[in-house]
């Protein structure tokens, strides 16, 4: 199961309108202060229609960071803001005192209590930036400061048009798609609150694994449905399909918390918001969502198995490095060190063998082991047997060197698979 309950409704969502102009313009702002120097900002005469949110919805509009205002007119930009601010607070007052529901009321009083939080936030931004004349001292402050804000927004906003369908979607696949991209944005939020790089890749690692579950215990009962009714409806298809359709990509998140910095980890959290809310267009727009991937035997995944079975070897490397040559005590460590070479050599070349009973149908991992791996590792082999070697008259160092190029160049080929298999599975979402 999904991590949120989504009721979709059939209404226009226009109960989402502030909140998507208030997440644009702070969206808007917050990409003008993140441009590269020397990039022209518009004057502020310029045509404000043109970076405002469509009312079509249509994507007929200025990008996020394409129409600029001056830095100095910054706070002007954000006293729009909050004017747009006080009049929903003016609107929620009136809906509370005309509700009777309990329920409803409690809702539009969180509304109101998020609104209200948001709008003292901004003031205290504007007093800053008031108080500020350099140019560049006002960009830091912008990017600085509403960076989180600009991703709480976004997630208050997915939540919001999850919650009514917008534009009338109606479709099952769009709440899921909904859900992911609310989570994205979480990953953003607990980005910019934090600064310690381990603990955003846990966050993200934890998280999403656990997400990833719960969609495949869904996707398996809807598959015993299939199985043991013979049938499944609309909505359980559109679910089915979009779980297959989004799972590689999120494997490959995970993927990225373990073997890459946060730098890559926060390129791929953007590059599945971009995917995500592509998909979503075909669901809940005029486009024709593609039909889901049908399971069958397509042939191996050459880069993806090549991935695993570097894994292997990059492990058994770093147990040589650390056990033999990092805490090398006496000359008996070259020997513990030459026998795991010849282990390594046994992994090569049972991987070569089965390659090539394979019909060769994955070339490129054949030559990297033969002219890349083997290479290196003979090589180390030859210097590790040379008699006049006196292991325990090395320095680390010296000791380490060798055997450390041969793990650079199985992570470097890692992570170029790594970076193949992530554009596949997003490409594999807009095909």
């Amino acid at each position: 199961a999904t991590t949120r309950t989504v009721t979709t409704q059939t209404g226009d969502c226009s109960e989402c309108d502030a909140l998507k102009d208030i997440s644009f313009k702070i969206e808007n702002l917050v990409a003008c202060a993140d441009k590269e120097e020397g990039e022209d900002a518009q004057e502020p005469e310029a045509d404000a229609e043109a970076a405002a949110p469509a009312e079509d919805g249509s994507s007929d509009k200025a990008a996020p960071g394409e129409v600029c205002m001056p830095p100095a007119m910054y706070a002007m930009d954000l006293i729009s803001v909050n004017e747009l601010i006080d009049t929903e607070i003016r609107d929620l007052y009136n809906n509370i005192v005309t509700k009777t529901d309990e329920e409803e009321r409690q809702k539009l009083f969180k509304k109101l209590d998020d609104f209200k939080s948001l709008r003292e936030t901004i003031d205290d931004m504007i007093t800053k930036l008031m108080s500020q004349t350099d140019e560049e001292k006002l960009k830091k402050l912008v990017t600085r400061s509403l960076g989180r804000v600009n991703t709480e927004l976004k997630t208050k906003l997915s939540d919001c048009q999850a919650q009514c369908g917008p534009g009338g979607c109606e479709s099952c696949a769009a709440d899921v798609l909904y859900d992911a991209i609310a989570k994205m944005n979480d990953y953003k939020t607990f980005f910019n609150n934090t600064d310690d790089e381990e603990a955003k890749k846990e966050f993200v690692r934890t998280d999403m694994i656990k997400y990833i579950n719960d969609n495949n215990n869904e996707a398996r009962e809807i598959l015993i449905k299939k199985a043991t009714e013979g049938t499944i409806d609309e909505c359980e298809q559109e679910k089915s399909d979009i779980y297959k359709m989004t799972k590689a990509p999120m494997w490959m998140l995970v993927n990225t918390t373990i073997f890459s910095g946060v730098d890559e980890l926060e390129v791929m959290v953007d590059a599945m918001i971009t995917q995500l809310e592509e998909l979503l267009k075909q669901y809940c727009g005029s486009d024709e969502v593609a039909p889901g991937p049908v399971d069958g035997d397509d042939g191996p995944n050459c880069e993806w198995e090549e991935y695993e079975q570097t894994k292997e070897y990059l492990i058994k490397v770093d147990e040589i490095i650390q056990e033999s040559l990092f805490k090398a005590k006496d000359d008996s460590a070259q020997m513990t060190a030459l026998l795991g070479f010849v282990d390594i050599q046994g992994l090569y070349d049972k991987r070569v063998k089965k390659l090539f009973e394979d019909e060769l149908v994955c070339p490129d991992e054949v030559k990297m082991i033969k002219k890349e791996y083997m290479s290196q590792l003979n090589k180390c082999m030859a210097e590790f047997m040379n008699g006049k070697l006196k292991f325990s008259e090395m320095s680390r160092l010296q000791r380490i060197s060798c055997t450390k190029e041969l793990r650079n160049a199985m992570e470097s080929r890692m992570g170029k698979l790594l970076q193949f298999e992530l554009e596949k599975s997003l490409n594999e979402i807009e095909t």
